[in-house]
């Protein structure tokens, strides 16, 4: 365990001190007698000291000793400087004690300090508990003055104050004190500062001077402040004004307005004012203050002038701008009321509010009216029910063809955003609606002017439309009158670049490229198909009015049509009487594919293959029924084709008027006259997954004549047209993963 011992050496047992004299000096010699560094302190206490003469009256050097080894010794130089008790004379004890922050032990030695009668004059000690005092005028203040005498003898005081103006001394400005020795007398001096403004509000320094019998004169000093008195005041007349401030013949104009603002100084410091706005409300208007400043003298009152200037618009409600003016004064210390003044400018504008109201409902009401977001918009979307509905290959674009004669190109986000305008284009582009809607009765309906516009096609419904499949950038459609259009939908042109027709008014109910877009396939409700070749359309210089079609004639309308299989040479022909045929078109072979009977009104619908799955049909027919075939066998052999299942439950028994198959042949969407959409998802062999399909879209009293399918990312889009006016569906479906075909 390690030795901690400090050995103390006092060079003298007794010392003799007279206050007045010299200082009495003695040594004290500590040696680290521990076995570590330490550093060591000495400290005097004296028998009968106050405790809070903190060591006044001696003094050691060094302070503290740097840290020594062990057997290293330090030498201290103590010094008594005044007797530790005043007014003491004798013998006292004084311990010395020297200790360190090192070691935990600490020595304790005792010094005898003889304390003689002093031979000098000692001058008393004045102190001033607080030194700085704050009066206001008229009142009175109690300044403590304490008195000690540090001598030996009984001192008789007398204590002046020698700064101050008498006058503001009511009671005197002498005070007459005994001090024995070594005590203290406490007293006081009164002050009073003239009331009114002869007493300018400063700080002002006082003095009190102690003289005795015993010793020199001895002063102390503080300060007394003045507060300032009374207080400054910002008034405004009047707070609220308007633009206009009467009724003007000139109503338009707007003339400036004036505000009254009162600074009032009822305080006796001189004071310079103004005013400033509040800079983060400052509103939007010219704001003119006269004069900037004031100089204020006391109890003066003056006037500023503040001019308001805003131009008045012609719309809008009437605005409250809130002037927040702040006066600013030079000198704080007094009372400062209504400091922040908020002043109001009311601008009114040209145009009454209520004529503004009623003409905005009339505009929101007009421009609502003319918008996509009205339903019965006649400037938008169809007027007439809609015949055909068709995706684009990657689900960004939707055509729909008409009975008001139309095509339209909508945009398929609008149908998700209802900010997005669905629709994009409409061919044939007539120019604008609206102008066409008033003056459709100075219009000559037979004026048809335009290259590739005729008066059939502004009589005529579009029956059905088809995107070309290469880049998608071509548009068939096929009319009410027999005549068949191709539109080049890269061209902003408003009329097709080619129209052809075999017999006038043979109506066009299908359409059906091949997959190189070579050839174009059309129905005809006079039974003929009609191949026609497009090879030269996109080359210049070729001829468009030699359009020379392959006929192929059947004995029954036909509705629908259907390339099947790999190859593009089978084109599946359905219609009237529940007729569906394959025509090998290169070869000019027929098979007929057995069907229910049925009579001149049974009617199949739609016909439709999967892109990735070219031998799977879908069929529906006017009698309720939805079949799907595997038609690889009858397309390759002479084998009857494989019907994987039919059911007519689908829509309630009524006729089903379209069904469109997804590209990988996992999903079937069906839509008849019961009003409702349906999706079917299917397995790999074509058979529906779930006997009962989905409904996707409902309505009463409507019927979907045509519905199409696109898969995108993980979600189903489905289009739909219905015999409602204007009704154009998308609705977004998530796909089915683990149910049927579609895995993920």
């Amino acid at each position: 365990m390690a030795t901690t011992v400090i050995n103390t050496i006092v060079s003298t047992k007794e010392l003799h001190f007279q206050p007045g004299g010299d200082p009495a000096s003695f040594e004290v010699t500590v040696v680290n007698g521990s076995d570590r560094f330490a550093s060591f302190q000495v400290e005097l206490v004296a028998a009968g000291a106050a405790a809070d003469r903190n060591g006044d009256w001696y003094s050691i050097s060094p302070t503290a000793s740097s840290k020594k080894p062990p057997g290293a010794a330090t030498q201290f130089q103590v010094s008594i400087l005044a007797t530790p008790v005043p007014g003491f004379v004798g013998m006292m004890n004084v311990r010395v004690r020297v200790f360190s922050m090192d070691l935990p032990d600490e020595t304790r030695e005792i010094l005898r300090l003889v304390v003689e009668r002093g031979t000098g004059l000692i001058a008393l000690q004045l102190e001033l508990p607080v030194k700085q005092f704050q009066i206001t005028p008229g009142s009175r203040l109690e300044v403590p003055v304490r008195v000690s005498n540090p001598g030996q003898l009984l001192s008789n005081a007398l204590l002046t104050e020698v700064a101050i103006d008498p006058r503001w001394l009511p009671l005197s400005t002498e005070r007459r004190l005994q001090v024995p020795p070594g005590k203290s007398v406490e007293t006081t001096f009164t002050y009073q500062a003239p009331f009114g403004a002869s007493a300018p509000s400063q700080a002002y320094p006082f003095i009190i001077e102690a003289t005795h019998n015993n010793g020199p004169a001895s002063r102390v000093s503080g300060t007394i402040e003045v507060m300032p008195m009374g207080f400054v005041e910002f008034t405004a007349t009047p707070k609220q004004r308007a633009i206009p401030d009467k009724l003007r013949w000139k109503f338009w104009q707007s003339h400036p307005v004036t505000y009254s603002l009162e600074a009032k100084n009822a305080s006796n410091l001189s004071q310079e004012a103004t005013l400033e706005m509040a800079g983060e409300n400052s509103p939007q208007c010219d704001l003119t203050l006269i004069p900037e400043t004031h100089a204020i003298a006391p109890e003066e009152t003056v006037e500023f002038l503040l001019t308001a200037r805003k131009k008045r618009p012609w719309f809008g409600r009437t605005r409250k701008l809130l002037l927040e003016l702040t006066a600013i004064w030079s000198d704080h210390r007094v009372d400062t009321r209504n400091e922040r003044q908020t002043l109001e400018l009311v601008v009114r504008p040209v145009l009454p509010l209520a004529l503004q109201l009623v003409g905005g409902f009339f505009l929101l009401y007009l421009l609502w009216w003319l918008s996509w977001l009205n339903p019965r918009n006649p400037f938008f979307g169809h007027n007439e029910p809609v015949n055909s509905v068709k995706l684009n290959g990657v689900g960004e674009r939707l055509m729909s063809g008409s009975n008001d004669q139309t095509m339209i190109e909508w945009n398929v986000s609008g149908f998700f955003n209802p900010i997005i305008n669905q629709e994009m284009r409409r061919f044939p582009n007539k120019g604008n609606r609206l102008w066409q809607w008033l003056t459709r009765p100075f219009q000559n309906p037979t004026n048809c002017q335009s290259p590739g516009c005729s008066d059939l096609l502004a009589e005529k419904a579009v029956r059905v439309v088809q995107y070309r499949p290469v880049n998608n950038n071509w548009v068939a459609t096929g009319l009410e009158n027999g005549e068949i259009h191709l539109w080049n939908l890269t061209e902003k042109r408003p009329d097709p670049f080619r129209s052809f027709v075999y017999q006038k008014d043979d109506r066009v109910f299908g359409l059906e490229f091949t997959q190189d877009s070579r050839s174009l396939f059309s129905g005809h409700g006079s039974g003929a198909v009609l191949q026609w070749d497009l090879r030269d359309l996109e080359q210049a210089g070729s001829n468009p009015e030699v359009m020379t079609p392959n006929l192929k004639q059947f004995n029954f309308a036909v509705y629908a049509l259907k390339l099947v299989g790999n190859d593009d040479r089978t084109l599946a022909v359905a219609g009237q009487l529940n007729q569906l045929v394959l025509w090998n078109w290169r070869e000019n072979t027929e098979a007929v594919v057995p069907y229910r009977e049925g009579g001149k009104d049974a009617y199949i619908n739609s016909l439709d293959t999967a892109e990735s799955h070219p031998n799977l049909l879908a069929t529906a027919d006017n009698q309720g029924y939805i079949t799907l075939w595997n038609m690889q066998t009858c397309v390759n052999g002479g084998a009857d084709c494989q019907r994987i299942e039919q059911w007519e439950d689908g829509h309630k028994g009524q006729p089903v008027r379209s069904v469109a198959l997804s590209e990988d042949g996992c999903y079937l969407v069906s839509g008849g006259d019961d009003g409702r959409v349906m999706l079917w998802p299917l397995n790999t062999d074509g058979s529906r997954a779930q006997p009962q399909g989905e409904q996707i879209i409902g309505a009463k009293n409507k019927n979907f004549n045509s519905v199409d399918i696109k898969q995108v990312d993980d979600h189903l889009l489905i289009a739909a047209g219905s015999d409602d006016k204007q009704e154009v569906r998308v609705e977004s479906h998530p796909r089915l993963p683990n149910l049927g075909c579609d895995v993920p």
